[in-house]
């Protein structure tokens, strides 16, 4: 049986396979912190503080893919941060995908919401004696057919712990800024990471998500000495994503996208003005704390 071919627009969900992992090639749009800026450029941006981070990203791998990624990163203890909403696992080291209109079957569920449906989902995979995917155009795979006999099916915390990897994961809808609550647990989670750990950040395809958390991990560690022209400029120069250009054609990334820019703009304020004391403060709290601010200001 050969695997159906759909567009990509359908609202039905579809299991598609989105990378097969069988060379020795690194992710899509994997980079590194301590990459070459090889721009032709007449000043470069401010490095302060971006070699040390500690810290990568790229669009979703396969197993093997995943390994090439560790011998690259080298000798560091490495903590895998998933920022995809979406259901997604492996099936024979394959990375898999439940693939919904905008890749956002997800949009709207709650973390533990998400992590229920993926365990059925998987565990659902587990009992098929017989596994076909779909295909979509520029978003998978077409592996020729379906995947019999012995299986191997896992989540992506499964898979991390199997290669001797620490896992994290932040619920983040496709296309999207992420919400305030999964900021809240971004900043904390962030304060507590021991040191000399590596972060390796992905989303999907590398882009959006991962360049965003990438940067706010940047800002939390930089804002205080570098601009914020500087601290975005150097993430554009690696491979990551340029959050001042936008599509007005595409209609549902264009509204989304300025939202991101307004979202990673306002952070870089939050880490300017609660980086000394430890970010004690919330995002959350923060935020309403601006609020209150301008209402006073506004009502003077």
């Amino acid at each position: 049986m050969e695997s159906t071919s759909v567009q990509p627009d359908e609202h039905k969900i579809r299991l598609i396979v989105e990378s097969m992992g069988d060379s020795l090639k690194l992710p899509k749009r994997f980079r590194m912190c301590v990459d070459a800026l090889t721009a032709d450029l007449k000043a470069f941006p401010d490095l302060g503080g971006f070699r040390e981070l500690r810290a990568s990203a790229s669009g979703q791998y396969a197993r093997q893919e995943l390994r090439s990624m560790k011998a690259a990163i080298g000798e560091h203890p490495i903590v895998l941060v998933d920022l995809r909403q979406e259901n997604h696992g492996f099936v024979n080291g394959m990375a898999v995908n439940w693939h919904g209109l905008h890749n956002g079957a997800n949009k709207g569920l709650s973390p533990d919401e998400v992590l229920l449906k993926e365990s059925e989902l998987l565990s659902g995979l587990r009992q098929q004696a017989s596994i076909t995917f779909d295909t979509l155009k520029g978003k998978s795979v077409d592996i020729g057919g379906p995947v019999q006999g012995e299986k191997e099916i896992q989540s992506e915390e499964e898979l991390a712990a199997a290669e001797h990897l620490l896992y994290m994961r932040f619920f983040v809808t496709d296309h999207h800024r992420p919400s305030d609550s999964e900021v809240n647990r971004f900043i904390a989670w962030v304060k507590e990471l021991p040191n000399g750990v590596w972060l390796h950040f992905h989303c999907r395809g590398g882009v959006g998500r991962a360049s965003t958390f990438f940067t706010m991990y940047d800002m939390m560690r930089n804002a205080g000495k570098v601009t914020f022209k500087d601290l975005t400029e150097r993430q554009r120069l690696i491979g990551g994503r340029d959050f001042k250009r936008m599509d007005p054609e595409d209609t549902y990334k264009y509204e989304q996208a300025l939202e991101r820019l307004k979202f990673i703009e306002q952070f870089y304020v939050y880490c300017k003005a609660n980086m000394d004391e430890d970010y004690q403060r919330s995002w959350s709290a923060w935020k309403v704390l601006q609020e209150n601010e301008n209402l006073t200001s506004s009502s003077e």
